[in-house]
């Protein structure tokens, strides 16, 4: 090979590159099209629903698509329930044709099902990155657990976690005053 193949190889190269890198650009901007249509969809949702707390345990979707029917036409309800236990948490989701039926079903707050009081309300529209367990601190090593007994002389102190055995509340092993010493 001789320098002029090397200077057509590296324009090919960079001409390849341009075209990936349009080619990503291309994508990027697809993607976020597609972004600002979920979220547009997902508000869309969210307006036409109501939070529904104070369910009673035992009410069926049914039931509650029975209560709200007056309303206007309900396009689902969701009660919500634990994951591992399957029990309904008390609260639930309805969804209707249109933003009206809302408003009328928020002047049923405070009325009677089951023998409770139902708060209603508009959904909320989730913040992105509120509610996230990011930033919170952990249990970690320490003195968390310690559930010994000291006297005003530090003579007569004696706890399992200064010998590294058993756990405290926090994470960890519990072996936070190990070695403290008095």
């Amino acid at each position: 090979m001789d320098g002029t193949d090397d200077d057509v190889l590296d324009k090919e190269i960079e001409e390849m590159r341009a075209k990936v890198a349009d080619m990503e650009n291309q994508l990027s901007e697809q993607r976020s099209e597609v972004t600002m249509q979920q979220a547009e969809v997902r508000q869309d949702q969210e307006a036409d629903s109501v939070y529904i707390g104070q369910v009673d345990y035992t009410a069926t979707p049914q039931e509650l698509h029975d209560h709200f029917a007056g309303c206007g036409a309900i396009k689902r309800v969701t009660i919500l329930c634990d994951r591992y236990t399957g029990h309904p948490k008390g609260f639930a989701y309805l969804e209707f044709e249109d933003e009206d039926s809302v408003l009328k079903a928020v002047e049923l707050n405070g009325t009677e099902f089951k023998g409770r009081v139902l708060k209603v309300t508009p959904k909320r529209v989730n913040k992105p990155g509120k509610g996230t367990k990011a930033g919170k601190g952990g249990g970690g090593k320490g003195a968390k657990g310690f559930k010994g007994m000291m006297t005003a002389d530090h003579s007569n102190w004696f706890t399992p976690y200064m010998m590294g055995m058993g756990k405290g509340k926090g994470k960890g092993k519990g072996k936070g005053l190990k070695g403290f010493g008095f």
